[in-house]
């Protein structure tokens, strides 16, 4: 009997992770003294267009928490100003998706649009085999939401990406390719959190190092 051919190693291919934001002297997000009770103590933080920063800590430090700050979807005191019109995506660790009898293609189209499935088809930016294409998200393993989810993020680049532990249950070998992308000087900012050793030490961005409930922070440039 033959034996069927395995699938290609798959090869990260995103062009652009983020986009490029007007020109302007203000930062795209600016935060002062944010407070999420318990979970973040943060006395400062600007983020401006073309960013690169790498958040640390242990667990605890408050590194979600601050990615959902930034994009909005978590309340916090103090004062947090966004750029107006900004555009920003967040990957979370836990990946939801509303219809788990859609399949993944559809998913996909359905999520970013014919014209952009069409430009930008998901086959193309190397994060799912074909054959998973036509799937159930449902029938999909959690790495291959996770990597449906970070598809959806950078087929329409937002002015601002924000990505929670990206490479976690992703091959090496794709590990080592969104490294690179995230690493390259690009239009756009890029916020990632991450734990993950080998990425910060080839990180060249900044890194903002959280800690455990006290607040502290250490702005390290790479």
């Amino acid at each position: 009997a033959q034996v069927a051919e395995p699938p290609r190693p798959l090869r990260f291919a995103a062009g652009e992770l983020a986009a490029r934001a007007e020109e302007s002297e203000h930062p795209l997000v600016s935060m002062r003294e944010v407070r999420v009770a318990g979970r973040l103590a943060l006395d400062g933080l600007e983020v401006a267009a073309g960013d690169r920063l790498l958040v640390t800590g242990g667990n605890g430090a408050g590194k979600s928490t601050l990615l959902a700050v930034l994009a909005g979807r978590l309340p916090a005191q103090g004062e947090v100003h966004r750029r107006a019109g900004l555009t920003v995506g967040l990957l979370t660790q836990d990946t939801g998706f509303a219809r788990l009898d859609r399949t993944v293609r559809d998913t996909y189209e359905l999520a970013v649009g014919p014209e952009r499935a069409e430009k930008v088809p998901i086959g193309s930016l190397g994060l799912m085999h074909e054959a998973d294409l036509a799937k159930p998200v449902g029938h999909v393993s959690v790495g291959q939401r996770r990597r449906l989810a970070l598809a959806l993020l950078v087929a329409r680049p937002p002015h601002l990406l924000l990505l929670d532990e990206p490479t976690n249950h992703l091959s090496p070998r794709l590990c080592d390719e969104l490294e690179e992308a995230l690493g390259t000087a690009g239009p756009g900012a890029i916020v990632v959190a991450s734990h993950d050793r080998w990425l910060r030490r080839r990180w060249r961005g900044r890194e903002l190092r959280l800690g455990p409930e006290s607040g502290r922070q250490e702005d390290v440039l790479h």
